[in-house]
């Protein structure tokens, strides 16, 4: 919560370094964004591809850069202190299916959109905010995008993961973490797992 809070704050008052953050490590992410955003923009406009298939590929894509873990419990809230490891567990498998369907099925609105990364803030040890610019094709006006990424410790791949998405300030794991405190504090958490499974099973 500290650092989604941090950056929110960073966003609206400019708290942080206007500079952006400029080292290796900035060029670092500004690729892995690019390219993450080339390969999801490659999938969305090859005609050559069934959607069904756009989809699939499109879910791959996402499930490999999105620290599904993390963002899981960053969305329990202060209910992640009372839940047992089982039930966090089983939250988290049916929480990482439900967001990844959600971003895949986004996907396809976006088959005419160019994204240009404007800078790098580093927000704590390892995360960083990676803004940019997303270009619409029947749009004059830009929506300002902020990409939260973590850097991993010993991963077997890219060590960059994506842990939001803040839509001209907007974040979703906030709004996120606001829903589900309020089924969980009225209804518990398998309701809760029971709505996200009910939405995954319409989708399908």
């Amino acid at each position: 919560m500290k650092v989604i809070n941090r950056i929110l704050l960073c966003i609206s008052i400019l708290v942080c370094n206007p500079l952006a953050y400029a080292d290796q490590e900035a060029e670092k992410l500004k690729v892995y964004v690019n390219n993450l955003i080339t390969d999801g923009y490659n999938i969305v406009n090859d005609a050559n591809l069934p959607a069904d298939e756009k989809v699939k590929r499109s879910s791959t894509l996402i499930r490999t850069n999105l620290h599904l873990d993390w963002m899981a419990n960053y969305t329990l809230g202060r209910h992640k202190k009372s839940l047992s490891d089982a039930k966090i567990k089983e939250f988290t498998e049916v929480y990482s299916k439900f967001i990844v369907q959600a971003y895949a099925d986004l996907s396809k609105n976006y088959s005419d959109v160019k994204a240009v990364v404007k800078k790098v803030n580093k927000v704590d040890d390892n995360v960083f905010l990676v803004s940019m610019e997303i270009f619409k094709k029947d749009s004059d006006s830009p929506v300002a995008v902020d990409y939260l990424v973590h850097k991993l410790a010993n991963a077997k791949q890219s060590p960059y993961k994506v842990g939001d998405i803040i839509t001209e300030g907007v974040s979703i794991l906030n709004s996120q973490q606001t829903e589900f405190d309020n089924v969980i504090s009225n209804n518990g958490i398998d309701a809760l797992i029971s709505n996200l499974r009910e939405k995954l099973s319409k989708n399908n």
